[in-house]
């Protein structure tokens, strides 16, 4: 269980990592006016980071690390997956790519807020570390 915590805590810091990276490539494509191969794969990158995050979120509380405030945790992070995913199948159905990108870049910095919330639901500072809270 503590390796699963570990896995769940350090996979942190690749998902928030991912989210700037896509952040940046959209911004860049919106700003230059040429959409980029980047900005679609590394916001494809942060929505599996983050899926695989949710996955390992589910497999602790399962496993029995479950507490009250921990419910407020999980909703945000239910919320900024479907924010992810949102914004990520809106953009495939835009024809205008100038707007498919407006619409990655909302539901990415979306779902980035609702992980900071997410986050700090539990106590914990979005960058540091702290031991596992049981109850």
């Amino acid at each position: 269980m503590t390796m699963l915590y570990q896995a769940h805590s350090g996979l942190r810091y690749l998902v928030l990592l991912a989210a700037v990276a896509a952040l940046v490539a959209i911004g860049a494509a919106l700003a230059t006016g040429r959409p980029t191969r980047a900005a679609r794969s590394l916001t494809t990158a942060y929505t599996g980071l983050l899926d695989l995050q949710v996955l390992l979120g589910i497999a602790l509380v399962v496993s029995g690390i479950f507490y009250g405030a921990l419910m407020g945790h999980i909703v945000m992070m239910v919320l900024a997956a479907v924010a992810a995913h949102a914004g990520s199948v809106l953009a495939r159905r835009q024809t205008d790519e100038r707007v498919a990108l407006r619409m990655r870049f909302v539901g990415v910095a979306a779902s980035l807020l609702c992980i900071v919330a997410g986050i700090m639901a539990i106590g914990r500072r979005v960058i540091g570390s702290a031991p596992p809270t049981l109850g």
